[in-house]
């Protein structure tokens, strides 16, 4: 798996959809570091769980393509 911090110019997040100057990129998406830690922290459990997993799924997705 492929990351890399990148803090040169500012991108649009897979997750949030913001633009940020910091985070990584996995399969050519770009995820903003909070964001980042967001997926990380959240327990499987909690409401928002879902949300990251479905905004995750683009990455197996673009693999496809």
């Amino acid at each position: 798996m492929e990351k890399t911090i990148r803090e040169s110019y500012s991108e649009g997040c897979l997750v949030c959809e913001e633009h940020s100057f910091k985070g990584i990129h996995i399969c050519d998406h770009f995820i903003c570091h909070d964001c980042e830690r967001k997926v990380i922290q959240t327990d499987t459990s909690h409401e928002n769980y879902q949300f990251y997993l479905e905004k995750l799924r683009k990455l197996r997705l673009s693999r496809l393509a």
